[in-house]
């Protein structure tokens, strides 16, 4: 008996933040603090649990300075992009192990990042996240796309964006929430948890690794 093996996919889309790197956003919001002379907690309401953040990966604020300006009335701090880009890059470290297999799967595969998060972090990255820059030159931001992870309409947006059928995409989240509605919109999605795993379920895939 003869079995036909899938194709691998075309093209790998990694998320970013505890995937490509670690993110600590209690180190974001203690540094945002001090700028602001307030507390973490205040900052967390003001900017994340008042559901601004989320507004935001959603596109409500796609230009950079209307975003600045909005974040910073209600920081209470008149932030600067520089500063800004500081906070968010003084939260992330990057995971070595998995921008390794990135740069592998990119000698096999297309590659690019999909991170909810706005217009700043898309035009910046080299600044935030210079070892993910060096390897990733397709990166998208949720804003970009009207909503933002889990939403499958999200997932279909980029793929279409990019001229791809979903069943070649193979889309890598730390979050499960986000990898369901990646598969809902068709893609191939992998609930991310260690690099040993994520090596494991790319050979079985068909790269090499």
């Amino acid at each position: 008996m003869t079995f036909v093996t899938a194709a691998r996919p075309t093209l790998v889309i990694f998320d970013m933040d505890d995937v490509l790197c670690h993110y600590d956003l209690g180190r974001r919001l203690r540094y945002l603090a001090t700028l602001a002379n307030t507390t973490a907690r205040d900052v967390r309401a003001a900017l994340w649990d008042s559901g601004f953040e989320d507004a935001a990966d959603a596109g409500a604020y796609p230009d950079p300075s209307l975003y600045l300006s909005e974040f910073g009335a209600r920081l209470g701090y008149a932030i600067s992009e520089e500063e800004w880009v500081e906070a968010r890059r003084h939260a992330m470290t990057a995971n070595s192990e998995v921008l390794v297999v990135a740069a592998l799967l990119k000698a096999q595969a297309d590659v690019a990042i999909y991170t909810n998060n706005g217009p700043i972090v898309k035009q910046r990255l080299e600044r935030l996240l210079p070892e993910a820059a060096m390897i990733f030159q397709q990166r998208f931001c949720s804003y970009e796309f009207g909503t933002k992870k889990p939403d499958p309409k999200s997932f279909a947006r980029l793929v279409d964006s990019l001229g791809r059928k979903p069943a070649d995409c193979w889309f890598i989240d730390d979050k499960k929430s986000n990898v369901e509605g990646a598969r809902i919109a068709g893609l191939i999605g992998h609930h991310y948890r260690n690099p040993g795993l994520l090596v494991e379920e790319g050979r079985r895939l068909g790269f090499e690794l």
